[in-house]
């Protein structure tokens, strides 16, 4: 879950090279473009080379791009033939889009190393744009290689071979590129645009179904060929390709706008008519690629910028840049690329989701969702803003509200839409949480009947089941299945773990804990969990230490309390507190004085429909003590999900004996 934190500029140790004796620190302000770095420090303090180094490195680490520029620009300044101070700076003028400042700072770096890769297709992309082929190849053949440069340096050289003319040539420096197997759909796709810009229809549609048959998931192929079938007389195939595509990507307005054009009888353009839009196309592919690598969003956010420098009006591109950057983290560093998308572009209303969701993660729900109201005030079947709503109210616990968009988010989409399950489990959770459990179990099962094997409601339900003790066989059955889908969710390892712990089986808890742990090591929860665990097996310095790091990884407010109470006093006498607090939460609800001092039943007779969660309920006034029942009476009921009405059995006491 995203935690909404205000950012701030605590550099420690830019305090120590900056900060005079008369101990000011430097101001916290939010980080602009137009940002100087006189406004982010204190009016009587100067910089210093390693105070605004040090400056850059901690903003860098706080993922402040901004004021990680500001300060290596200083520090070059104080330093400028620093290679390491110039191939920094240079990289994050990348990332900030300011491409023009970009430009010295690469001339720079291939006079110390003219195979700097990123410094030569910069220039070569100067060039490119100026129109001036020539040098755009030549600084393109000069940087250093490997599969992602051989191919980005490739491509963008064939373009430019079609920008002097030589269309044969171009389509030979792409088809002789060598190697891994992915370079293949990119070398179709751009063989196709090529030949395309050239005025070689017929080549042009051989090689777009080549990358199509390849990848019928890219949004930008199927958009190339669908145009490429239109305009060739091959309408039916173009709105084939179209509506296949929409039935897994539906809320893709650009998909959707060409469909409507063909459909209307008119002939698309073509997806790129210039060298220019050509590279660009190259850069975007491949930057959005690397977004979805591990560790690729700086890289790919570098290849974005690139792309918007040669294309800049291209609205999808701009949503690539934002949405790369919100999974990045950075929040307010996105909202404002999200913000330049015109008003009048099909992408503008995605774009108002993104914000959104971007102000509900940097703690400013109610603009996030004013935002989103006024796109369901425009449209009350806008299915994916409904979501998205209802989904932050649920974030914020407004558990009410978030049914009731959610229940619209259902009637927007009808009965037999496939994603109807995930609204059937989003609803679900916030009715669980509203403790409006029939309800909640209803939607997981209804989920469950349109998607068996979605490991989040297997999870979720079996879960529950399991924290109620009831269902215990099926719920176990659920949590298995889903770890199975997804064996490397440490969330869903987690809860098989927990489920074990909760029936009593301790040592199974310890192992799928301490597997969670190694795939989830920072969760508060998880490492809460493998401390109970490890208290109920007498590992109780391993406990310690595990509850003591749960604390230390900001967990709820309520969750905090009981691990402090648990570091203070120990599990056991924890629980003996709460089973007391429940006894006489029971006795004092009853009306009749000598209530409060009944004792509790030393048996009870199993009526029709009991389960252990109930009678819990009943003799404790707390079903989560319904273990403490299947223990006690393990010699008398083989199978604690079937319980037979008039069997009487033991109820152990609440409190132990002074």
């Amino acid at each position: 879950m995203l935690k909404s934190r205000a950012r701030s500029l605590r550099y420690a140790a830019v305090c120590l090279a900056l900060v005079s004796a008369t101990g000011l620190v430097m101001t916290s302000l939010p980080a602009r473009a137009e940002t100087t770095i006189s406004d982010l420090l204190p009016d009587d303090v100067n910089t210093t080379l390693s105070g605004s180094y040090l400056a850059a490195l901690s903003a860098t680490r706080a993922n402040d791009i901004d004021a990680a520029t500001i300060f290596f620009e200083d520090a070059l300044s104080q330093d400028p033939d620093n290679a390491l101070l110039i191939d920094r700076t240079f990289t994050l003028l990348l990332v900030s889009g300011r491409i023009d400042e970009a430009f010295p700072l690469a001339e720079r770096l291939i006079q110390a190393a003219p195979t700097n890769r990123m410094g030569q297709i910069v220039l070569a992309l100067k060039a490119l744009k100026a129109k001036d082929y020539k040098e755009t190849a030549q600084r393109l053949d000069k940087g250093d290689r490997g599969p992602l440069a051989n191919l980005s340096a490739g491509l963008l050289s064939a373009w430019a071979a079609q920008g002097q003319g030589e269309t044969d040539g171009a389509i030979k420096i792409v088809e002789t590129l060598q190697g891994p197997d992915w370079y293949g759909v990119f070398k179709d796709f751009n063989v196709a645009l090529i030949l395309d810009v050239a005025g070689r229809h017929d080549e042009a549609m051989k090689a777009i179904e080549r990358a199509y048959k390849t990848d019928a998931s890219s949004m930008r192929i199927v958009e190339a060929f669908a145009r490429m079938a239109a305009r060739n007389g091959r309408v039916d195939d173009a709105k084939r390709a179209l509506l296949d595509f929409s039935k897994t990507s539906a809320g893709q307005p650009i998909i959707r706008g060409l469909l409507s054009e063909i459909e209307s009888g008119k002939t698309p353009a073509p997806l790129v008519s210039t060298v220019q839009q050509g590279a660009a196309e190259v850069l975007y592919g491949l930057g959005s690629a690397l977004g979805t690598e591990k560790g690729g969003a700086d890289l790919g956010i570098v290849y974005l910028r690139l792309a918007l420098y040669l294309e800049p009006r291209s609205d999808l591109m701009i949503m690539a840049l934002g949405d790369m950057t919100q999974n990045d983290q950075q929040f307010e560093r996105s909202i404002p690329i999200f913000e330049s998308v015109p008003k009048s572009s099909p992408l503008r209303r995605n774009a108002d989701l993104q914000i959104a969701l971007s102000l509900d993660a940097l703690g400013r729900s109610p603009e996030a969702i004013k935002r989103l109201s006024k796109l369901v005030a425009a449209n009350p079947r806008d299915f994916e803003a409904l979501t998205t709503l209802g989904t932050i109210y649920r974030s914020n616990k407004r558990f009410t509200e978030a049914t009731d968009v959610y229940t619209k988010a259902i009637g927007a989409i009808g009965k037999q839409d496939p994603r109807n399950w995930l609204l059937l489990y989003y609803r679900g959770v916030a009715e669980e949480q509203n403790k409006q459990w029939p309800k909640a179990e209803a939607d997981f099962l209804a989920g469950l009947a349109l998607a068996p094997n979605e490991p989040q409601l297997l999870n979720y339900l079996g879960y529950s089941y399991v924290d109620r003790g009831i269902n215990l066989d099926r719920a176990m059955d659920m949590i298995k299945q889903a770890v199975d889908l997804k064996p490397n969710d440490g969330y869903i390892v987690d809860s098989l773990g927990w489920a074990y712990y909760r029936t009593g089986k301790y040592d199974e808890a310890v192992g799928q804990l301490e597997r969670a742990i190694s795939l989830k090591p920072d969760d508060s929860t998880i490492n809460d969990h493998l401390g109970d665990a490890y208290w109920k097996v007498g590992r109780k310095l391993e406990a310690t230490f595990q509850w003591a790091h749960a604390r230390d990884l900001d967990p709820e407010p309520d969750a905090k309390a009981r691990i402090l109470e648990k570091l203070a006093k120990g599990l056991d006498k924890v629980e003996e507190t709460q089973v007391a607090a429940a006894a006489t939460t029971t006795a004092t609800d009853a009306t009749a004085p000598a209530a409060k001092t009944e004792a509790k039943p030393a048996t009870y007779t199993i009526g029709k429909g009991d389960s252990f969660w109930s009678i819990a309920v009943k003799v404790y006034g707390d079903g989560h003590q319904f273990q403490r029942l299947i223990d006690a009476n393990r010699d008398k009921i083989k199978n604690p999900n079937s319980l037979p009405a008039g069997l009487v059995i033991d109820v152990p006491p609440l409190v132990k004996a002074p």
